[in-house]
């Protein structure tokens, strides 16, 4: 059975411009694949942060030949299972959609894909409240993942994921890229094979990342390698369950308090290097920020210009402070 796979060129293409990869339904980037013609873009995508993304669009009902125009597809609920059907037609897609997704997700986590955008309440891309018909009955159950979807998330639960609506909010823009940024940290760190003092070593440059979305992350990843090690697991096998628990936990939306805190421990590393007049600009920029003043970059940037300026060669330090660009300017 032939289907549509990933496009090698645009993989070849990314392996040069260095920006994570993100696959993405192809109607959110104005793509003509919906059941009617139509695309469903969202201007969320045409924001700057987008620009630091390398976008991979993607249709999985178009791949597996379904044409324009067709009908809507639904999910139904037949005998316990969720079946994809053609609203109009009630041609069963779901064994093709499960082999191609099967597939397809494989090819994409070989191409280094560091997350995937999805179409809300889409049969076959939708992540959550999916309505599902259930055959024999009036009325739709809101509680359906679209197939494509289900198949990804539980193949691949170290990748992030987001629906298009989540990226209207400034906040869940900048978690979602950090976690897309961390991922692609981890792709790079593990390309030539992980090891027990890479994952340590790995785990310790992200300390002040996890402190500042969600603190109790170190202490429960150190204590999961720390498990692993003891029981002669494989490197490999230990930094993807690592990832695993580590994007679970990241999928928090972190507090303005918590990254504030985390940027006076910074600062604290600074005090050797800084003037009492640089400490105290750096300080209150912090503290407009923790009250709403200024977005989290002001004092981002602060700090990067001191780290550059006093050539500070701290990994866990660049890391934190650019877990996001800090070309993005986010209106918190």
């Amino acid at each position: 059975m032939q289907y549509t796979v990933v496009d090698k060129r645009r993989i070849a293409q990314h392996s040069v411009k260095k920006q994570p990869l993100v696959a993405i339904s192809a109607c959110l980037t104005g793509e003509k694949v919906r059941h009617d013609g139509r695309d469903a873009e969202f201007p969320a995508t045409s924001n700057n942060w987008i620009h630091f993304l390398e976008l991979l669009p993607m249709c999985p009902e178009i791949d597996i030949g379904m044409t324009i125009p067709r009908g809507e597809t639904k999910l139904v609920r037949k005998n316990e299972q969720h079946s994809l059907v053609d609203s109009i037609t009630n041609q069963d897609y779901t064994e093709k959609m499960l082999d191609y997704a099967q597939m397809q997700v494989d090819l994409l986590s070989e191409a280094g894909i560091c997350g995937f955008i999805f179409k809300r309440g889409s049969a076959s891309c939708g992540l959550v409240n999916v309505p599902v018909s259930i055959q024999g009955k009036d009325g739709n159950s809101v509680n359906g993942r679209g197939l494509f979807a289900m198949v990804f998330t539980t193949l691949n639960p170290q990748i992030p994921v987001i629906e298009e609506q989540q990226l209207s909010d400034p906040i869940q823009v900048e978690q979602y890229l950090a976690r897309v940024q961390f991922y692609q940290e981890w792709l790079d760190c593990g390309k030539i094979g992980w090891t027990f003092d890479k994952i340590r070593q790995f785990h310790r440059e992200n300390r002040y990342f996890f402190l500042s979305r969600l603190p109790q992350l170190v202490q429960n990843l150190e204590k999961l390698i720390n498990k692993l090690e003891e029981t002669s697991t494989h490197p490999e096998t230990i930094a993807l369950e690592y990832m695993i628990k580590a994007q679970k936990g990241l999928n928090v939306v972190s507090k303005k308090g918590q990254i504030a805190n985390t940027m006076e421990l910074i600062l604290s590393k600074f005090s050797n290097h800084l003037t009492k007049e640089e400490m105290h600009e750096v300080a209150e920029q912090i503290r407009s920020f923790r009250s709403g003043v200024v977005s989290r970059n002001a004092p981002l940037k602060v700090l990067n210009d001191y780290r550059n300026r006093y050539a500070m060669n701290d990994k866990s330090v660049d890391r934190f402070i650019s877990s996001v660009p800090l070309e993005i300017y986010f209106d918190e």
